[in-house]
């Protein structure tokens, strides 16, 4: 039964992954900003130390914060985890081994659904789960699921 706890629950599943995202973004683009400044740096004939000194210092600020924020120790999960539904993620994890093209999540969500006798109730959320905590299971887009054996 879905309700609104529920469904709260799965909103803040949702900000936690957009959350990493913006982070690793900002990531991305603090260090491509620091690579050219330092190429900039480099082909500069009269090196400024004021200028050298004042980017070490936003590079020392930078790897800081990102210590504090992005290397933070991975969220602990909060709460109990049903046994059922490990059993349905195994049963998933299996399948997708099996299977040797990319398989419908529709598709997917019948067979688990037979072979545990167990509902899923919403399968887009149950995968995108399973793909956090699996990092072989990939989605290819539109309800697409494969398993990557070659990371």
């Amino acid at each position: 039964m879905f309700n609104e706890r529920m469904a709260l629950k799965i909103r803040l599943d949702q900000l936690a992954d957009a959350e990493v995202r913006v982070m690793q973004e900002f990531k991305k683009e603090r260090e491509a900003i620091f690579a050219r400044l330092q190429e900039l740096d480099e082909t500069e004939e009269n090196h400024r130390p004021d200028i050298t000194a004042a980017a070490a210092d936003i590079t020392a600020a930078a790897d800081i914060t990102a210590v504090t924020t992005v290397g933070a120790p991975p969220k602990i999960r909060r709460g109990r985890r049903s046994e059922g539904l490990t059993e349905l993620r195994d049963i998933t994890i299996r399948i997708l081994k099996k299977q040797n093209t990319p398989i419908r999540g529709i598709e997917l969500q019948r067979y688990v659904e037979e072979q545990s006798g167990k509902k899923i109730a919403n399968m887009t959320t149950f995968m995108n789960s399973l793909e956090r905590e699996n990092a072989h299971v990939r989605k290819l887009g539109r309800g697409l699921y494969i398993y990557e054996y070659d990371l």
